[in-house]
């Protein structure tokens, strides 16, 4: 998943017009790092509509939304979830001489319940053989509530941190099947609040296996906020034989 904010620019209008008489040709969106909105913490989303020439038209933005799920400031574009499941559609739109609004599918949300903690359930220190069939999974937990329980559908990333990876990586991390060459992934969390899947860490095919490599895991809000106890790193220590 995204650790920035992306942009995503829409036609404007759903009449299929290129520009209006206000000269905007597009919004643009600015989407969050994640899609995903937890119970009761608010997101504020971010928007700009553009002409033709892509400069910034100083034109009212207006948020709404039909579901009952969550709710929005019409103003500032703040989303405050109100349910732990479900889904949210959020529109903006331009008001002046004519009206413009993004499409009601451009900007879908996933309701979770709140994430309090990433836990490291398996040790900081592992091993690994140095050919591509060796490998060393690494446990962790997203929980939330109180008492603490996992916190299921949200993803948690991964990076190698240790060595620094090129384009061609001698470390790298499979999730399921070793055709991946990922030194960054993000994998969601099954109901346990447990990666479904993964990952490990191993030896690239055809690569010299470095002694040592480091992973880094976070996990983000939406906001893209580090949810505690992030940034842990796991020590992944090839065997040489």
């Amino acid at each position: 998943m995204r650790r920035g904010w992306a942009l995503l620019a829409l036609a404007a209008g759903c009449s299929g017009i290129s520009d209006n008489a206000d000269g905007i040709a597009s919004l643009e969106l600015t989407l969050p790092v994640n899609l995903y909105l937890e119970k009761g913490v608010p997101l504020q989303l971010k928007a700009v509509a553009r002409n033709a020439a892509g400069d910034s038209v100083g034109v009212p933005l207006v948020w709404r939304s039909s579901d009952t799920t969550i709710t929005v400031d019409s103003v500032r574009g703040t989303v405050t979830p109100l349910r732990d499941a479900g889904t949210a559609r959020i529109q903006v739109a331009a008001f002046g001489q004519d009206t413009l609004v993004t499409r009601y599918d451009a900007l879908v949300f996933t309701l979770t319940p709140k994430a309090d903690t990433l836990i490291l359930t398996g040790p900081d220190s592992l091993n690994a053989t140095v050919d591509s069939i060796g490998t060393a999974p690494i446990g962790v937990r997203l929980m939330g509530g109180a008492p603490l329980i996992g916190v299921g559908g949200r993803p948690v990333t991964f990076r190698i941190v240790e060595p620094v990876q090129s384009d061609s990586p001698n470390v790298v991390l499979s999730t399921g099947g070793f055709a991946s060459n990922r030194i960054v992934d993000s994998v969601l969390t099954a109901g346990t609040g447990a990666p479904a899947a993964g990952p490990a860490v191993r030896a690239a095919r055809g690569r010299t296996a470095p002694d040592r490599a480091v992973v880094e895991i976070n996990a983000y809000r939406a906001s893209g906020a580090l949810i505690p106890g992030s940034r842990r790193l796991v020590v992944v220590r090839f065997l040489h034989q």
